[in-house]
């Protein structure tokens, strides 16, 4: 994975995490680190190896991801300004943005929310698609970007836009309920991913069985054999999210093996991508 080009003396873990959380992909930093597990790490997106990675912080209890920062330059400048975990300050919001970060995905998803407000999708849409190209992890804009096309009707877009938040890292969010309404009324005309959510409950946990497990991997099958090889590795990196979070005597039944998904997962990775993700 290409290595920003400063480090600003930051202190990486020795090596970047193996996924599926936290995400393979994400390389914790010490600095800013929120306590009780919580941190900032780089992070490359799949198929984004050859990029400088952006900075998203790791809420370790709830086992989710948030984008924070753009690039290391701009998480650098916002310790400088302060930023962070402050242990002498119980009242501070350690998580308070006190610079600029001209280049947030986050910011193009707030000016799209005023021209949805102000009844203007176009524009939205401008804005979103920009932001969703900037980070394709953002479930929030997926389900604006779609929302909006289809007031537009321009519904093979809303429908690859769905699409797209279905095989985000859902480790920064599960589908939303709209974009799930994308898909259902969608003809899948041999998308096995469409077909796959046309099929799905998205529900996971509490049940002794779940057969959304057997579609994703029938899914990831179908994937790689097409040769849509972003789309299998997106999918087995959620399948593996989601089973994670189980019962172990679920995973059992399911003949789940963590250890061994992370192995054969940084093999496909170095086949798909060229690189296996474990290494700047």
């Amino acid at each position: 994975m290409r290595a920003p080009q400063c480090l600003h003396d930051l202190t990486l873990d020795a090596g970047p995490c193996a996924g599926p959380y936290p995400p393979q992909g994400f390389w914790p930093v010490a600095e800013g680190a929120l306590g009780n597990g919580d941190q900032f790490g780089l992070y490359w997106p799949l198929g984004r190896e050859a990029e400088p990675p952006v900075v998203c912080e790791m809420f370790h209890d709830e086992g989710r991801m948030v984008f924070s920062h753009s690039s290391l330059d701009a998480f650098a400048r916002w310790l400088d300004a302060g930023g962070g975990w402050d242990a002498d300050d119980e009242e501070r919001d350690p998580r308070e943005h006190e610079v600029a970060d001209a280049d947030s995905p986050l910011l193009l998803v707030e000016r799209a929310q005023w021209h949805v407000q102000a009844a203007a999708p176009a524009e939205a849409i401008v804005l979103l698609e920009d932001a969703c190209g900037r980070f394709p992890e953002l479930q929030r804009a997926w389900a604006m970007l779609a929302g909006q096309q289809m007031r537009l009707g321009q519904h093979a877009a809303a429908v690859a836009s769905a699409r797209a938040a279905v095989l985000a890292n859902w480790a920064f969010g599960i589908p939303e309920p709209g974009v799930l309404r994308i898909l259902h009324a969608a003809d899948a005309a041999g998308d096995p991913v469409l077909a796959m959510a046309q099929q799905m409950g998205f529900a996971f946990g509490g049940a002794k069985t779940n057969p959304d497990y057997a579609l994703m991997q029938a899914c990831i099958d179908r994937c790689w054999e097409a040769g849509d090889t972003m789309a299998a590795l997106r999918l087995s990196q959620n399948r593996c999210y989601a089973l994670s979070a189980e019962t172990v005597s679920f995973q059992q039944r399911e003949g789940f093996d963590l250890a061994c998904w992370q192995r054969e997962f940084a093999a496909q990775c170095q086949s798909a991508l060229q690189d296996d993700r474990q290494r700047m």
